[in-house]
């Protein structure tokens, strides 16, 4: 190498890894493309964000109210062995769950679940054993009540969470601790729950790493709503503003600009408070001849299209149509807005599936299994959850005439019984497009009868 040559080691250039178009003229999808350097980040909401959300606006609060609010407020429909007394048996749940408002609870559970990622309910029973030790079904002398935590009210530590990947209750904590001052700093008393005398409600699944993260709880909907739910309140809260300074005021006066040079402001504000004075007392505006006065309104173009941009963000990602979270009439040629509804009530079937169905199964059997004031769970007691949509009464109508004539074929066909279409039907006391079968009916369904050549190249049945 000569002398006096500087030697230059040669790295590769660093890069940003972009997927996607790219155009090196106008910037897009370059580090000139401000867009490149929009991110997503995620943090768990905190309680007090979830609080003013929750108590501080009535759309944030609505969202996490709507869909337990829909998926409680129909029940469900037991079905059981038609052997025993079906009528006392449903009159024995219907008052223990009216006597622990157990509707109310799940719905005041999952709503809390929504707005801070988790909440449990805590079965008060009387088992004799302590709240640490796992609850003994068998030993249930009576529930006494239920009463809901939130997850903030409730705390744990990954020495309580269960790592047995072969158990049902893996990455969930095994205990819970209560502070009786709902507070984590000194003072009240650390009540140490096990897991079995809890009920759990989720809100937003997290992957497992987040879920860690946030304490082996899940998330708040507000995480992922928040901005949509603050871009609809402020544009709304905009718009009051421009309608209270819709009408602008503008006096143009004669010697403003030498008045206010000279000090002489107060007769300037004099001067507008008898123009103003004047449009009070004789309604009409006086000046001096070479005033002038006039209004400017706000211009308000395209503030329409603004709003519903917001509007449908917002919907979006609360996957709850505009007439049931916003109570707007639908609109558009023969809209009644009955296909979103029924869309939106499918889904709260599902979310009825994985949020209340395992609940109100182990409530259930606690409630069967008292010993003061029980009664014998009867075998194979089921339930199904109960329609949310209301058809119109001519349309229920119809419905049922096909279904009935669709029974009639396969009570002919010997399917089912007439028996079995009855109770499945009218049973409850509620009509129900569910067919129970009763074990150890033997059905005999006729077979086709073999056709027979008439050797007219025709077959005779």
């Amino acid at each position: 190498m000569a002398k006096g040559v500087k030697k230059i080691k040669l790295e590769p250039a660093k890069s940003n890894n972009l997927d996607g178009w790219m155009n090196v003229v106008t910037g897009l999808g370059t580090p000139k493309d401000k867009n490149t350097y929009s991110t997503l980040d995620w943090c768990p909401t905190t309680q007090p964000v979830a609080d003013s959300f929750y108590a501080a606006d009535e759309i944030a609060a609505k969202i996490a109210v709507i869909v337990p609010k829909d998926g409680t407020r129909e029940g469900v429909t037991w079905n059981m062995d038609p052997t025993v007394d079906q009528d006392e048996v449903i009159k024995f749940i219907e008052s223990e769950f009216k006597r622990l408002s157990v509707w109310e609870t799940m719905a005041w559970a999952w709503t809390l679940a929504r707005v801070y990622g988790g909440a449990c309910i805590f079965v008060s029973v009387d088992d004799g054993r302590s709240l640490d030790r796992p609850l003994d079904i068998s030993r249930i002398r009576k529930v006494n009540s239920l009463n809901v935590l939130d997850r903030h009210e409730l705390f744990t530590t990954s020495d309580y969470i269960i790592d047995d990947i072969k158990s049902e209750y893996f990455g969930l904590p095994e205990f819970y601790d209560y502070n009786t001052s709902q507070s984590t700093s000194n003072g009240g008393d650390i009540v140490k729950i096990h897991h079995t005398r809890l009920i759990r409600f989720d809100g937003i699944r997290l992957p497992t790493r987040l879920y860690k993260r946030n304490n082996y709880w899940h998330d708040s909907i507000y995480s992922a709503l928040g901005v949509s739910i603050r871009n609809y309140s402020t544009t709304h809260d905009n718009i009051s503003t421009i309608i209270a300074d819709f009408n602008q005021p503008v006096y143009r006066i004669e010697g403003l600009s030498e008045a206010i040079a000279q000090d002489e402001e107060e007769l300037v504000v004099k001067k507008l408070q008898t123009v103003n004075l004047m449009r009070s007392a004789a309604r009409a505006i006086v000046l001096d001849k070479l005033d002038e006065f006039e209004n400017v309104s706000t211009n308000v173009a395209g503030g329409r299209d603004l709003i519903d941009l917001t509007v449908q963000r917002l919907v979006a990602g609360t996957d709850i149509p505009h007439t049931r979270l916003l109570g707007n009439s639908p609109t558009g040629l023969g809209a009644t807005g009955e296909s979103e509804l029924v869309n939106y009530y499918d889904s709260v079937k599902s979310m009825q599936a994985l949020n209340l169905r395992e609940p109100l199964e182990k409530l259930t059997e606690m409630i069967f299994s008292q010993t003061k004031g029980g009664m014998d769970m009867p075998e194979d007691l089921t339930f199904t959850f109960n329609p949310l949509f209301q058809q119109n009464q001519e349309k229920e109508i119809k419905t049922r005439e096909v279904q009935a004539i669709a029974d009639e074929k396969y009570i002919n066909l010997g399917v089912y019984t007439s028996q079995e279409v009855a109770d499945s039907r009218f049973g409850t006391g509620r009509y129900s497009y569910e067919t129970i079968l009763q074990e150890g009916v033997v059905r005999e369904i006729p077979q086709p009868s073999t056709p027979v050549d008439n050797g007219l190249g025709a077959l005779d049945e």
